[in-house]
């Protein structure tokens, strides 16, 4: 058993021309998204680059002490791109499109990047949440409103990328990234969605009921490929109408989110026959009160959510964690200037 650092010592030199792509691949393009490659020469304004030649720019540019700062998911990302640049199988392929969108006045967060695999199919990946919490604020926005800025980004994205890319299309997302790769390509001109060979979502949140059930998420649903944890919790946050692939995990918890700790075994996922019973309990619990919750009602408490947490200035859960101590009377009063009902919704979320 290994994770996907280990799959790249293990299979790294082989190219896609002697094993073709697989759906560990695929988790490792997915997470190659959420790498920050703001200020890398060659990768805007339609230029792309080789990845080796990606991985010498990126780690002359950024100061390990910066990448060491990373939280606990993010700080194998660079990593992961030093096992890919060294590897036969990810070396040439080429690397183009960056964009990276925090928005604090629209609550967006938003980065995706474009990799063309050997045999010329563009593979589209959308970054799920950083730490800001900025994004995390828009991801607690799907429970009231549709769509979010950064589903819309990713609409745009697509419709950018087809204009400029030419070749079959794959997109993926790990956490809200796979969500918004479903959105993309539900929302696709007709002509780019028949470029579309697949979607993966992986560990993504799904939709509200009235959206798995329209016309144009049935018209995707066929190519879309879900994958989560066996105790997944982000993943089965609404509706998600399509069988879900269980994959085993060395982690626990909330913790299985992280794709580093996915287990695998060769080139496939171990997988488990169904969800653990404390994910499938949660997430009954979740869905539910939230259905019982107005929309204006839902609103109220994911402001009152951020009000407490961002009390002392801050605009990452980095710094929330880290000044927590102090942090508290800050977000004590912020909590106590709440209203009783905004409380009380605040409380049962807690609860869940």
């Amino acid at each position: 058993m290994g994770n996907i650092l280990d799959y790249l010592d293990w299979r790294g030199d082989i190219t896609f021309e002697q094993a073709s792509f697989n759906e560990v691949d695929n988790l490792i393009l997915a997470c190659f998204s959420y790498l920050e490659l703001d200020g890398i020469r060659g990768i805007q304004d339609g230029n792309t680059l080789y990845l080796e030649e990606l991985s010498e720019n990126f780690f002359a540019e950024k100061k390990d002490e910066k990448i060491k700062a990373q939280t606990t998911f993010l700080k194998n990302i660079p990593e992961l791109l030093r096992k890919m640049a060294r590897s036969d199988r990810y070396r040439k392929c080429r690397v183009g499109g960056f964009v990276n969108e925090i928005l604090s006045s629209e609550i967006q967060q938003f980065a995706a990047v474009t990799i063309e695999l050997p045999d010329g199919t563009v593979y589209i990946s959308f970054r799920g949440t950083d730490d800001t919490i900025t994004g995390w604020k828009e991801d607690f926005n799907m429970a009231f409103q549709y769509p979010v800025p950064a589903q819309r980004s990713a609409s745009a994205y697509l419709d950018t990328v087809a204009r400029l890319w030419e070749g079959p299309i794959i997109l993926v997302g790990h956490s809200k990234g796979g969500n918004l790769a479903i959105y993309a390509a539900m929302n696709a001109d007709p002509k780019v969605r028949k470029r579309i060979q697949h979607v993966y979502s992986l560990d993504g949140p799904g939709f509200p009921p009235e959206i798995v059930t329209s016309p144009a998420y049935r018209t995707i649903q066929p190519k879309v490929t879900k994958i989560v944890p066996s105790s997944s919790i982000v993943g089965m946050i609404f509706e998600t109408p399509e069988p879900c692939r269980v994959v085993s995990s060395d982690s626990d918890g909330i913790m299985q989110h992280s794709a580093f700790t996915w287990l695998l075994d060769g080139d496939q996922f171990i997988t488990e026959p169904d969800l653990s019973s404390s994910s499938q309990l949660f997430n009954e619990e979740l869905n539910h009160w939230i259905a019982t919750l107005t929309p204006e009602q839902r609103e109220r408490a994911v402001d009152a959510l951020f009000t407490v947490l961002h009390a002392n200035g801050a605009t990452s859960f980095s710094e929330v964690m880290s000044n927590f101590p102090a942090s508290i009377p800050a977000m004590l009063g912020a909590y106590v200037g709440l209203t009783p009902a905004d409380r009380r919704h605040l409380v049962e979320a807690l609860a869940i």
